[in-house]
């Protein structure tokens, strides 16, 4: 199914049955990512009351009890809530569950040899993405075309999807001028596949968070300036198959009162009409 769409007076065409997910699929009590040093996703089967939620032991039928924490096992979406007092819940900071999105590949940098900044100080063994990295990527495209940015990092192993990122396996991150060039274009929901935005051990600072969001540093409150209705989603995956380029996004996440869910990012590649 092909559909005809207006971004900014710009004509566009995207086929609905192409879905490019870029989603790690997670299974529970097996090979999984993880981050931070937490537990991974478990699954039980609920059993009480005579009950037993497995059909190959005699149950009716299969219910199972999952144990996750968003934040550290697989692809997660996040809103500003991660980082502040306030609640809210990632649902209603996605106001637009589709929208247009730019995916860029691109190769970090060793800490040590660039100039960006970062808070608090780069380990310079650290891998990180830079502002001039993410301006080269993206200053030919319009701005109606960036509300979704995706980054995907090279070099692209699919271990990615059982990575477990720890002190050995120092997650990539990006620095404080490449998070304000995404702020300065617009980006309104940030997608990459590392399994954070910040430096993983970074004195609790959460630089990237707080520009993205326009928290200031340190500060665990809202602001009037501060900005709810934008997302960032960690811990993709994109095949080479799907390649840079626009697409429509569709962002699909659960309806539940908490600063971070399990999600699924679907792309549809956005064709522009002559």
């Amino acid at each position: 199914m092909k559909i005809q769409l207006s971004i900014n007076q710009r004509n566009y065409q995207a086929d609905l049955s192409q879905p490019k997910s870029i989603a790690i699929t997670l299974l529970p009590n097996g090979e999984q990512p993880s981050h931070f040093g937490a537990p991974g996703c478990t699954s039980k089967v609920l059993e009480g009351d005579g009950f037993i939620g497995d059909t190959s032991r005699g149950g009716s039928c299969n219910v199972n009890q999952l144990t996750i924490i968003p934040h550290c096992n697989g692809t997660h979406t996040e809103s500003v809530a991660h980082i502040v007092n306030q609640p809210v819940p990632v649902y209603r900071a996605l106001e637009n569950s589709i929208f247009p999105a730019i995916l860029v590949s691109i190769e970090p940098q060793t800490a040590k040899t660039v100039s960006d900044n970062y808070i608090p100080n780069f380990d310079e063994n650290n891998l990180v993405i830079t502002r001039e990295q993410l301006a080269a990527k993206l200053d030919n495209y319009h701005t109606e075309q960036l509300t979704g940015l995706a980054i995907r990092t090279l070099p692209n192993s699919a271990d990615k999807e059982t990575a477990v990122y720890n002190i050995d396996r120092y997650p990539v991150y990006l620095t404080n001028d490449a998070m304000q060039y995404i702020v300065e274009r617009k980006v309104q929901h940030l997608m990459v596949d590392f399994p954070s935005v910040d430096k993983m051990y970074d004195d609790g600072k959460l630089s990237n968070h707080r520009i993205f969001w326009n928290v200031a540093l340190d500060d665990k409150n809202l602001s009037s300036e501060s900005l709810l209705s934008k997302t960032i989603t960690e811990m993709i995956f994109v095949n080479d198959e799907v390649a840079d380029g626009c697409y429509l996004c569709s962002l699909q996440i659960p309806q539940i009162e908490t600063d971070a869910v399990p999600s699924r990012p679907v792309l549809f590649k956005l064709v522009k009409n002559n």
